[in-house]
Formats: structure tokens, C-alpha cells, sequence
């Protein structure tokens, strides 16, 4: 009989999705709009400029859009029929996100006549002309071949006072033109991200350290503001997974792993201390695994660790550093959430960590790390060492952490708070993580973040804001993409 995941000794469970959601190949909308009354004046020749147009901008977007998506273009509409049709189509093939553009003058009534059908979709608005500059050789035949700006215009103006499409993205170029199909691949990448946070399943073994109140959260307000799913795991659960880990299993993968990092140096670990790390790296995959998770949050301290006997540093930078499975610890789910959605946008593992001592002379604030980390994010191998934890909660033996300062770069740094007033928020900050000498000998994970105002006002804001006191950060400025996603999501945005 099919049983709950929490009672069952099998792989089918009545409470959990059986399978992982595949891969999802995303379709895009492509409108664009012309007018029947001007292929009469112009005949032969205006629509034949119109449509060549178009198809440069429908073969942009597909180049820059990725191998994964599908652009949806039913060609020219500039008949109302067309714009029905356009958008049962639309409809149909369950489009993700709609790029709309007038070519000539297109009315109000033919574009919301195919919008209707497709209202809550994410919408860019291209505001194109074939050529870069005013032409003042023109003659009015080749005016009407760029003049959607009134049109798109209009249709704003419409979506106003109809209360239609309150955060759409306006991009602005030549149909030939680089830059705008960038800016829609990247509001693309946005609304791809948001789409795939409402399939994540997160789980969840221990509660949130006692004390950290700015981690705690209501599991329905998550799912239905943030997209993901939290999952209770018990620690019974992983307890069984650890002692069903034998020595054979143990040992091969510490064969592995000293192959795979045999050009980091290892420092006050003893064989022992990477046994039982190995081990809890085998246990936590399984879990993983095992209850079909995108993303796993533990408690370390008097949890995880009194129970194992070690730590779950090695674990959580091994799969850092495999970067699908993003992991956080001392019950930081809303931390493990903006994991997830700079991993999506990036393809990396962002650092999880939290603020430590600031520095004037380095406009700087030191990131701590919690000991585990993606190894790659060091300068070189030369900077990364394998060593004793410096803090211990319950394990045997000398534990295990991960010492390197990170490499030099842009970041940004993101989480959520709930509050009180205002609802959900997302906390957004660039910053440079600067180069140092040497990695701090701290038996830690550190970053150097150099903030873009003086740091001591930062720290103020910072505090001002209810900022989480820790720092998620990915390498590049993710700020526009945050931003999309906060306004899809109808949460409120802070930038520090």
C-alpha cells in the first residue's frame, strides 16, 4: 500500500511526487503588429518592408534566447481575425512570456484582442525602429515603417485605465541592434527563474537556530508569495540514511575525494575526522535523492553534528562545488530560496555566509562563510585548505571546514525578510569582493565585500532595512534580474 514519505520504507510515496519535473522547455510570444488600412495604400511594397523587418527581430530572438526555448511568431497581424487567432494560439501552446512589438501603427483594440487571452503572462514591450537615427531623407511610406511608437504608446496608456500588465519590461532599439535582445534575455532568464522556484521542493531537518527570528517563516506564506515547497525531513530520517552507509561505501568515496582534491592541501584532519565526513556526505545525498529535493536546509549546531558526531562542511561544498543541489544551514529556508534562484540565473553555487568585522581603510565588510563553500571560488587551488572546524557543537574528533577567502570579482548579495508592515521583501546589494594577499588563516570560508557606499553608512542602511544577517552572494551583478523577479513575485524591492 502507498504510504507517507515520513512512515514508508519504500521509493513511491502518497505525499510526495513520484518524479522529478523534467527539464521544461519554455515558449516565448512573439506579437507583431501592422495595420490592414496601410497594405491598401501601399500595396505590394509596405508589407513586404514590414514583414522583412519582423523576421530580422524573430531570428534575434530566437539567436539570443536559449537552445531551450521555443519562439512562437504567427507572423504579422494586422487584422482583427489575425489578432483572435494570434492569441488562442498563444493560449494554446501556453507561452511563458510575451514580447510585443508595433511595427507600423497597430490599434489598441487588435492587441488587447489577442492579449486577453494571455493577460498574466510577463510581457516586454519592444519599442524598434529598422534604423538607429531620424532619417531626413525620408518619404512617408518609409516613416509608417517605423512609427509603433504611437501605437505602443496607446496600448499603455489602455493598460492603465484597464489595470492590465502593472510591471511589464519596456526594451528600446534598431531591429538590428545587439542591446535590447540582451535586455530581453535577461528578463527572460528572470521570469524562467521565478517559473521553476514554484516546482522546487526544499527540505528542511531541525528548525531554525534558536535566536535567528529573521529566519523564521510561515511554510504557506513561502509557497504562495515565493514559489517553493518546504518539506519537513525528521532527523530519524537522515539518522536512518547514516546508518545505513557502510564502511565499503565510505571508503571508496574517500579514495574519490582525496583524488578529486589532491591539490588542496588538508591541515589538522585526521582519517577519521574524513570518514565520518564522508559518510554524512553519502547520507545527505541520499536524502536528497531519496525524497526527490532541489534543496536541503539543516540544522548544524546540537542537531546534525550531536547526532553524526561530525560536521556537514565536506557534505554541503561538495555539492556546492557539483552545483545543482544548493544546501544552508542553521534553518535558514528564505536564505536557501535566493541559493536556488542565483543558482538558476547563474548555472553556480553562491556563497553562504554571514557579516562579520568592517574595515574603513577597505570600505570593506568581512563575509564569514560557516565553513563550507564551492572550492572553485578561490584564486587557485594554492588557497584552498582542508582543515579542523573551529567551532565545535557536539562532534567527535576534530570536524571538518573549508579555509579559503574568496576571489575578487563583482557580487551580489540577496535575501528575503517578512515584515510585519509591509510583507515579504528582497533584500538586494552589488558589491566587489576585492583581492587579498592571502587567505585568511581562520579555518573559514571568508569573502572581502566592498561595498559600492561608504561602509559605515551601508551598515546603517543595512540595519535600517532588516537586512538578514546572512549574506547570500553569487559573482556578477544579478540587481535587474532581482528586481524582475521580486516583481513578479508583487513583493517589495530594497537596494543597499
Amino acid at each position: 500500500m502507498v504510504e507517507s514519505f515520513e512512515v514508508s520504507d519504500g521509493n513511491v510515496f502518497g505525499d510526495l511526487l513520484s518524479k522529478k519535473e523534467k527539464k521544461k522547455r519554455y515558449k516565448v510570444g512573439l506579437y507583431t503588429g501592422g495595420y490592414f488600412e496601410y497594405w491598401r495604400m501601399y500595396p505590394k511594397t509596405l508589407e513586404n518592408f514590414v514583414r522583412s523587418d519582423m523576421e530580422v527581430i524573430y531570428k534575434n530572438l530566437k539567436r539570443f534566447l536559449s537552445s531551450n526555448v521555443e519562439v512562437i511568431w504567427p507572423g504579422i497581424i494586422s487584422t482583427i481575425d489575425e489578432a483572435e487567432k494570434a492569441g488562442k494560439l498563444f493560449e494554446e501552446e501556453k507561452i511563458c512570456m510575451m514580447v510585443y512589438v508595433a511595427a507600423t501603427y497597430n490599434p489598441d483594440y487588435m492587441s488587447i484582442q489577442t492579449l486577453r487571452h494571455v493577460k498574466d503572462i510577463p510581457l516586454v514591450v519592444f519599442v524598434r525602429q529598422q534604423h538607429r537615427d531620424i532619417d531626413f531623407d525620408s518619404n512617408y511610406e518609409q516613416m509608417l515603417r517605423s512609427s509603433g511608437l504611437i501605437s505602443t504608446v496607446q496600448l499603455t496608456g489602455a493598460f492603465k485605465k484597464m489595470g492590465w500588465y502593472d510591471n511589464f519590461e519596456v526594451v528600446i532599439g534598431a531591429d538590428y541592434d545587439e542591446e535590447p535582445y540582451k535586455r530581453i534575455k535577461k528578463y527572460f532568464n528572470a521570469v524562467s527563474t521565478y517559473y521553476s522556484l514554484k516546482g522546487l521542493n526544499i527540505g528542511s531537518i531541525g528548525h531554525v537556530f534558536r535566536g535567528m527570528y529573521d529566519f523564521e517563516c510561515d511554510k504557506t506564506k513561502v509557497r504562495g508569495s515565493l514559489g517553493p515547497s518546504i518539506i519537513d525531513i525528521q532527523v530519524d530520517h537522515f539518522l536512518n540514511a547514516w546508518e545505513k552507509v557502510t564502511d565499503k561505501e565510505t571508503n571508496d568515496f574517500m579514495k574519490e575525494i582525496k583524488g578529486k582534491y589532491k591539490y588542496y592541501s588538508f591541515q589538522n584532519v585526521t582519517e577519521e575526522d574524513l570518514f565520518r565526513s564522508c559518510k554524512f556526505t553519502i547520507a545527505l545525498r541520499k536524502i536528497i535523492e531519496r525524497y526527490r529535493l532541489d534543496a536541503l536546509c539543516f540544522l548544524g549546531q546540537h542537531y546534525t553534528e550531536a547526532k553524526t558526531g561530525t560536521t556537514a562542511y565536506l557534505a554541503s561544498s561538495i555539492l556546492a562545488s557539483e552545483r545543482k543541489y544548493m544546501v544552508t544551514s542553521e534553518g535558514d529556508v528564505i536564505g536557501l530560496i535566493m541559493m536556488c534562484i542565483m543558482n538558476k540565473l547563474t548555472g553556480t553555487t553562491p556563497l553562504f555566509g554571514e557579516w562579520g568585522e568592517f574595515g574603513e581603510k577597505e570600505n570593506a565588510i568581512m563575509i564569514m562563510m560557516h565553513g563550507f563553500a564551492d572550492p572553485n571560488l578561490a584564486k587557485d587551488s594554492s588557497r584552498v585548505r582542508f582543515t579542523s572546524s573551529p567551532e565545535n557543537w557536539g562532534y567527535v574528533g576534530k570536524g571538518f571546514s573549508v579555509e579559503f577567502t574568496a576571489k575578487p570579482g563583482i557580487v551580489t548579495v540577496g535575501h528575503f525578510i517578512n515584515d510585519k508592515e509591509i510583507g515579504w521583501r528582497m533584500l538586494i546589494s552589488r558589491g566587489e569582493a576585492l583581492d587579498v594577499k592571502r587567505s585568511i588563516p581562520c579555518r573559514e570560508t571568508t569573502l572581502i565585500l566592498k561595498t559600492e557606499t561608504p561602509v559605515k553608512e551601508f551598515i546603517k542602511k543595512l540595519l535600517r532595512t532588516g537586512f538578514s544577517h546572512h549574506a547570500i552572494i553569487c559573482y556578477g551583478d544579478l540587481t535587474e534580474e532581482l528586481g524582475y523577479i521580486a516583481d513578479l513575485m508583487r513583493i517589495e524591492k530594497d537596494y543597499i
